[in-house]
């Protein structure tokens, strides 16, 4: 069992680290947004991650921490909120990077009961971890830790098959010697016991041709 650890531990370790936040989003709306420039400067550092949770837009507030995609692409960014205005059934919200000196030029139309991620906490250096995991290296990585891990599950489990072989070989040993000597001592014992009785009656014969 314990030639299994190391395996168990770094597949656990890949998992946590790469499965959960799947998991969370999936399951509770939770989800982790890695801090990758400096436009967030000094609340959050490149490096660090947001932690974040769906709610509707209606619920949205100035101040806020929105986790959106970027207007040209598909990238995600995650700015302050610092303006919501109601726009023909929609939500309108612009938001800006504390360290930037302007807001996005295209404010962000959505509607008032599609969830958006807010940040609720802010996790220190984490975030580089989780990009360079969920990167074509990081996949390798951790292919390669699970790997290492079953090669030491191996070495440790021929190892501790060695160990069992020669304890049990020490123990036939041991063993055979035991039985030698319970022999040799039983041995001895009936040799005594027959050279008491022939002590015994060398003295009986002795006596008679005294007597006679």
């Amino acid at each position: 069992m314990k030639g299994y650890l190391p395996k168990f531990f770094a597949v656990l370790f890949i998992v946590a680290l790469v499965g959960a936040p799947t998991v969370l989003h999936n399951s509770f709306g939770y989800g982790v947004s890695p801090v990758l420039s400096a436009s967030m400067q000094p609340f959050a550092q490149p490096g660090d991650a947001f932690i974040t949770i769906k709610r509707s837009a209606a619920d949205l507030k100035v101040g806020d921490i929105v986790t959106l995609h970027s207007a040209d692409s598909e990238d995600l960014y995650a700015h302050r909120i610092i303006e919501i205005r109601a726009m023909g059934g929609l939500i309108r919200i612009i938001t800006k990077g504390d360290a930037n000196p302007t807001p996005e030029q295209d404010p962000f139309l959505v509607s008032p009961q599609e969830e958006i991620p807010v940040t609720i906490m802010r996790i220190q250096w984490i975030g580089n971890l989780l990009v360079y995991l969920t990167s074509v290296q990081g996949r390798q990585a951790g292919l390669i830790l699970v790997v290492v891990a079953n090669v030491l599950a191996l070495i440790l489990a021929m190892f501790k098959k060695k160990v069992e072989e020669r304890n049990l070989r020490l123990e036939q040993v041991y063993k055979d010697l035991y039985v030698e000597a319970s022999t040799a001592k039983s041995l001895d014992i009936k040799k005594m016991q027959l050279y008491k009785e022939l002590y015994a009656e060398s003295r009986n014969e002795l006596q008679t041709i005294k007597e006679n």
